[in-house]
């Protein structure tokens, strides 16, 4: 398919069966498909759809990109003039503690400013994966590092590593998780066997999710037993959030319809996660072409929910929330902020919730990706997007975290008093 026809065929689903219609028109796509034909470059054409895409303000849930693409193995944090290195490779060249100041000899502020409409946020701390993007493109950087100035090349090495899951005791009373995702099915069941005895014993448990890809909300249902007064369900309590509605297309139902199929042959999906496929899959099929339709508890979610009964330990649950924590990250910490066990320490997520549940749509060697469901905290002034769930312990994010956990040595003094 030729670049420019996809590039209409984007515009039209952004105009017809993205969530986001209702709310926001995006850039005028005449701008961009004048700069798109045949004859540009791979990386002209993906620069050039990802600037259309980003006037829609929408991370993450709004995206262009090349199948089986690899991130550059890096993790970077903006403040002001510099971008900090808070992982890397040593591959790379980098190392954690480098600031970086310029690119090909342009500082951090004027190269912002020139690619301004590639940046789908304004928030620094939410640009972190669009600067990868430039530093991967730059012959040299310039960085200080051990407080001297110094000229690097950067060795292109993709990311390698896979999200972590840990389960630790700290201490006989403490036990520390590590989630950095929600859909890697086999690693969280493993996970929560491992911990449920520990939990048993417990009278604090700290949940780090501060790298948190997102993935099912399913996935970390069993957590919440654990967040409740004993006795009590989770159907009892009241809990914000005016729910949502999904925009049942012709098309999203189809792309939909196709994703759950292949989801339903995972091998590792549990009995209960099965189950919840199989009602989307119902919803879809009723849905199909009725436009926007509010989601409704039914009575096997309310069933579901009166099942989740609260436990006597731990007796005080800490959650580490970061920016990098998105998608069914942000749901996550959202709910459990709302539970009375539970504080929240760190900074905002990523705040991706007012559009999500996506569709991804293949052209040839490229993946469109578009969100179908909105969220009615929108229609009260109340979207969460450049926001995030502010925590309950703000804890600002400083270079002095690059050389201890800030944050968890903060929590471990709250479980002390």
């Amino acid at each position: 398919m030729k670049k420019r026809e996809i590039f209409d065929q984007v515009v039209e689903m952004m105009r017809t069966d993205s969530a986001t219609k209702k709310d926001i028109i995006g850039a005028d796509p005449d701008i961009y498909r004048q700069k798109i034909s045949d004859d540009i470059s791979e990386e002209e054409f993906l620069y050039h759809m990802h600037c259309y895409l980003a006037s829609f303000g929408i991370l993450s849930h709004v995206s262009f990109f090349k199948k089986n693409r690899k991130a550059l193995a890096v993790r970077l944090k903006r403040q002001g003039d510099m971008l900090y290195v808070v992982e890397a490779d040593p591959a790379t060249n980098l190392q954690k503690g480098d600031k970086i100041i310029a690119l090909d000899g342009c500082d951090i502020p004027t190269l912002y400013q020139e690619h301004r409409s590639y940046f789908t946020s304004p928030t620094e701390e939410r640009q972190a994966q669009e600067w990868k993007y430039f530093i991967h493109k730059a012959d040299r950087l310039t960085v200080i590092r051990a407080n001297r100035k110094e000229e690097i090349r950067l060795q292109k090495v993709d990311q390698a590593t896979e999200d972590s899951f840990e389960v630790k005791q700290l201490q006989p009373d403490l036990v520390y998780l590590k989630m950095e995702n929600f859909w890697n099915e086999e690693k969280i069941g493993a996970l929560y066997q491992e911990a449920a005895p520990l939990l048993e014993q417990a009278t604090y448990l700290i949940i780090d999710v501060r790298v948190n890809h997102g993935g099912s909300d399913s996935l970390y249902f069993p957590l919440i037993k654990y967040a409740l007064p004993e006795g009590t369900s989770l159907a009892e309590m009241d809990l914000s959030g005016s729910g949502m509605e999904v925009l049942y297309t012709e098309r999203n139902v189809d792309l939909r319809l196709a994703l759950f199929q292949e989801d339903l042959k995972d091998e590792h999906l549990s009995e209960e996660s099965r189950q919840f496929l199989l009602e989307f899959i119902d919803e879809l099929q009723t849905n199909r072409g009725k436009g926007y339709v509010v989601h409704k508890e039914d009575d096997s979610d309310r069933e579901y929910f009166a099942g989740i009964v609260g436990t006597a330990k731990p007796e005080k649950i800490f959650v580490l929330s970061d920016v990098e924590c998105g998608s069914s990250g942000d749901n996550f910490v959202q709910i459990m902020k709302d539970l009375p066990k539970v504080t929240v320490l760190g900074r905002p997520t990523m705040g991706i919730l007012d559009y999500s549940n996506c569709c991804f749509v293949d052209f040839d060697d490229y993946q469109f990706m578009f969100p179908t469901s909105r969220n009615l905290d929108l229609d009260l002034g109340k979207g969460m997007t450049d926001k995030g769930v502010e925590p309950d312990v703000f804890i600002p994010w400083t270079p002095e975290h690059l050389e201890r956990d800030v944050d968890l040595e903060e929590c471990l003094k709250l479980c002390i008093k």
